[in-house]
């Protein structure tokens, strides 16, 4: 079977028409021949235009049509407004989006934010989620992983593929000058909060020690009396 949202080109080669429905290129070719499939020629290479294929496989009982409403989300994400303000976002959308397009994308949406990439509660990340568990997202373009999440990524890749929405990395660059600005100030801001917490702990310590002191203290002066 063949899912309309395998079909993201407007053109097929006969190989790979054969592989979807498991026949040899040959057939495909016969096809053609014999008025079947449509066909054009390209530097004497035949390729399939995908009206024709999806007509065949509808007679075929090939073809399944997916829910209409799933629609494509561009999602961009930095972590401070500094960063915003100098473009880094907008050429983050830019980026994804020229790719995008070449995806044969539908009702394609961008969702971006500003914030850090260890804050699980961004709003632009949870109405991502909110529309995957709708089952409203087909697919969802990103620069790198850690737009989504700088940790748990694969938890995120579970829910994406139990309601059969396609995580598309787009860019596989090294990082970038903006993505080790970003990564310093995730470590950056790790410390700090285990240093907030130790704090906290230590002084909660020394809080518990002092009140085990006075109890003492007070258990001795009534052994005195």
């Amino acid at each position: 079977m063949v899912k309309d949202t395998d079909l993201t080109k407007e053109y097929y080669k006969s190989g790979e028409v054969a592989k979807m429905i498991g026949v040899s290129t040959r057939t495909i070719q016969n096809y053609c021949i014999h008025g079947l499939l449509s066909e054009i020629f390209v530097n004497k290479r035949r390729l399939i235009p995908k009206d024709s294929l999806i007509a065949f496989l509808k007679n075929k009982q090939l073809y399944v049509e997916t829910e209409t409403n799933r629609k494509d989300i561009i999602y961009a994400r930095v972590s401070t407004h500094k960063q915003k303000n100098r473009g880094d976002l907008e050429r983050q959308i830019q980026n994804i989006a020229r790719f995008a397009i070449t995806q044969n994308p539908k009702d394609l949406e961008i969702i971006s934010e500003v914030g850090s990439g260890l804050n699980d509660t961004r709003k632009g990340l949870t109405k991502l989620i909110t529309l995957v568990q709708e089952d409203k997202i087909a697919r969802i373009f990103i620069n790198y992983k850690d737009r989504l999440t700088r940790f748990g990524f694969h938890y995120l890749q579970l829910i994406c593929d139990f309601h059969k929405t396609e995580i598309v990395v787009v860019s596989t660059e090294t990082e970038d000058k903006t993505m080790s600005e970003e990564l310093a100030e995730d470590i950056l801001s790790i410390i700090r909060s285990f240093s907030g917490k130790l704090y906290g702990l230590r002084k909660k310590v020394k809080e518990d020690i002092c009140i085990e002191l006075e109890k003492e203290m007070e258990k001795e002066k009534e052994n005195d009396f």
